[in-house]
């Protein structure tokens, strides 16, 4: 077995355990990333046809839809924190998104992330599969850097699942820094969040409504 065939082995047996123990014992597992933030990178060419730039999310009301998984409750409630969105567009068509926050940003109804105000949290990204490897999420990302570090931002960061091969497959000209993992085991109905080596990066996953204090993170 070559050395290719034997990391794919791996991937699929870390895939088929995490959703096992998803399953079993609704443990959930992301690695969280500091993102590849130097501007000099250059940034991607697009075919024709693709625009990518910033909107509201209001402005995204069009198409909330079942296909590109936004809702009219998310997006109000993502208005209303201030967040922003990086979008692609493909002949005046939605193909691509990423939602942008430097505060918090709920997880599931009962958990949330906060993030100090020296990131910014990139989180709720999509692709069109029609229009995947087109480089679509690095013009966001790239797009994000430029506008959004104007308010004071130094790194971006963002979380996957520990077993989400295809996210790192769609775009491997990016290359993020590990800094932990966090996650949330679901057990009678309730969610308990935790961390592993990332609060002093000024990142963390919480309960909504669990006090934090992100002064103390900003001094680190």
């Amino acid at each position: 077995m070559n050395d290719s065939k034997a990391r794919a082995l791996v991937w699929r047996l870390h895939e088929l355990s995490m959703r096992v123990l998803k399953r079993i014992v609704g443990l959930h597992l992301f690695r969280v990333e500091l993102g590849d933030d130097r501007l000099d990178i250059s940034p991607p060419e697009l075919a024709p046809g693709y625009e990518t730039k910033i909107a509201d999310p209001l402005d995204l009301l069009k198409w909330a839809t079942t296909e590109t998984g936004l809702t009219s409750a998310f997006l109000q409630s993502s208005a209303k924190r201030g967040d922003r969105c990086v979008i692609n567009v493909f002949n005046e068509q939605l193909v691509g998104y990423g939602f942008i926050a430097q505060s918090r940003a709920p997880v599931t109804d009962q958990i949330e992330v906060r993030v100090s105000s020296k990131l910014i949290y990139r989180y709720k990204g999509w692709t069109h599969p029609e229009h995947r490897r087109k480089h679509l999420s690095h013009a966001r990302g790239r797009l994000n850097k430029q506008l959004f570090f104007v308010k004071g931002g130094s790194h971006t960061v963002s979380y996957v699942e520990t077993h989400n091969h295809a996210a790192r497959a769609n775009h491997p000209d990016v290359h993020p820094r590990l800094i932990g993992y966090c996650g949330f085991i679901r057990f009678a109905g309730r969610e308990y969040p935790f961390n592993l080596c990332i609060r002093t990066h000024g990142f963390c996953m919480v309960r909504t409504g669990t006090h934090h204090d992100e002064r103390r993170e900003n001094q680190r």
